[in-house]
């Protein structure tokens, strides 16, 4: 498939998209938004998450917007309140590990790349080492 055609698939599943960009998103030299990333998704057959690659798989906010969902409405399908969701993405609380293989489903990704988005989100709120913070 051309990157035109691509392209052009994508526009029917609502991208605002040309050619030109999808071959800027290959050279990295520029990131689709969202609703793009899940059209050019949807255009492949394959999950939005396929399209990534690294840093990208272990953010837990960036994982919910590619899956659709905004805080309030993944919350509710995991049967947590949101703002325990809230702090799970900001690695301020934990996920029962009886929801992880829900929250993997609803994120489409797998229940390993899950883990990594959570342990990566605790991590970050972590002072460093040697740190004044008390």
């Amino acid at each position: 498939m051309t990157q035109m055609e691509l392209a052009r698939i994508a526009r029917g599943h609502g991208a605002r998209v040309a050619g030109s960009h999808i071959c800027q998103y290959e050279q990295g030299k520029r990131s689709p938004q969202a609703a793009t990333l899940r059209a050019l998704a949807s255009s492949l057959n394959v999950p939005p998450t396929a399209l990534l690659v690294g840093v990208a798989l272990a953010d837990l906010a960036r994982l919910r917007v590619l899956a659709g969902f905004n805080q309030r409405l993944l919350a509710r399908q995991l049967g947590v309140a949101q703002a325990r969701w809230s702090r799970i993405e900001r690695g301020r609380a934990l996920l029962e590990e009886s929801k992880h293989s829900l929250a993997a489903v609803l994120l489409q990704v797998t229940v390993e790349q899950l883990h990594r988005a959570l342990d990566a989100a605790r991590t970050r709120q972590r002072p460093a080492a040697g740190s004044d913070r008390a």
